[in-house]
């Protein structure tokens, strides 16, 4: 992945740099304000077993995904390091071609540094991609100070936040930030897609990447049965979860569907031969309703 180095106060990013956070469909990837390329379409792991990651991630890098998400709260990364493993032992990959993001849990918040070092343990890893505050909380300048000694000794690359859904929160990352987040990770998806915080934090070259982009278990059909995401579908031979991964991409948002079935993670990776036309993409974003389904 392509590095320059990382800025050491957080400022905006000028308005001729607005192509940091432009998706590239050729390379699959985004660039993002930490110098580095993130691929824009990826593996999520939650509620996966150590087992089922460590399959999951293996059959997902032979099929060309090269972003993998995990988490210490997953209590699977150890599965998914054993995936990268594999498939770096069997001349798939090399490590520097996965992007793996994993997130200090809420309950190593007073432990940051520790937990980083525990990521990296279970992993197998000697850095990690991207590393995210979970979810806000009680400590979260010291969690994301513990993080920027991180980048600084060479343990993660990029940073960034999870579950903060509106300007205000970000700003309030942004008032301690001597490295501006490099993404946020929220819900996003069909029925939730909060372009206002993707606008506001475009200025920082800010990504947004979208955990549940099918609605997450027990909505996946709501999302996949309804009419627009149908009809598109069958317009161009396509799934229903396709059109919805290529919506998001389009849209601006990096996308982490999560599967332990092989062919589900096969098909969630073939979006890349079509496109959705200016108009299939507002009959989408008129589909919006702001309505979460989750409220962490």
């Amino acid at each position: 992945m392509e590095t320059t180095a990382q800025p050491t106060t957080a400022q905006p990013v000028a308005k001729d740099e607005t192509s940091a956070s432009e998706f590239d469909f050729d390379s699959k990837t985004v660039k993002l304000n930490s110098g580095y390329e993130m691929p824009i379409l990826g593996l999520g792991t939650w509620t996966l077993s150590n087992e089922e990651a460590e399959n999951s991630v293996y059959h997902a890098l032979k099929d060309g995904y090269r972003l993998i998400d995990t988490a210490r709260y997953y209590q699977c990364e150890t599965g998914v390091g054993k995936g990268i493993k594999k498939a770096v032992e069997e001349g798939i990959v090399k490590r520097e071609d996965v992007f793996v993001t994993s997130k200090i849990m809420p309950s190593d918040y007073e432990r940051a540094a520790q937990g980083i070092d525990d990521s990296l343990r279970d992993l197998g890893l000697d850095y990690i991609d991207l590393m995210l505050i979970h979810q806000p909380g009680s400590n979260d300048e010291a969690v994301y100070k513990a993080m920027e000694q991180a980048v600084r000794d060479g343990k993660v690359r990029s940073i960034g936040i999870s579950n903060y859904y509106t300007p205000e929160a970000f700003d309030e990352v942004m008032s301690y930030a001597q490295i501006p987040p490099a993404v946020i990770q929220n819900e996003n998806h069909i029925y939730y897609q909060n372009t206002a915080l993707q606008e506001y934090v475009r200025k920082y070259g800010v990504v947004v990447e979208s955990w549940y982009p099918f609605g997450g278990r027990g909505h996946t059909s709501e999302n996949f049965n309804n009419e627009t995401i149908t009809a598109i579908a069958k317009s161009h031979g396509k799934t229903s979860a396709q059109v919805i991964l290529r919506w998001h991409l389009q849209a601006g948002y990096i996308a982490i569907p999560g599967s332990s079935n092989p062919d589900h993670i096969a098909e969630n990776y073939r979006i890349f031969d079509f496109e959705l036309t200016d108009d299939e993409m507002r009959q989408i974003a008129a589909v919006n309703k702001n309505q979460r389904y989750e409220n962490w």
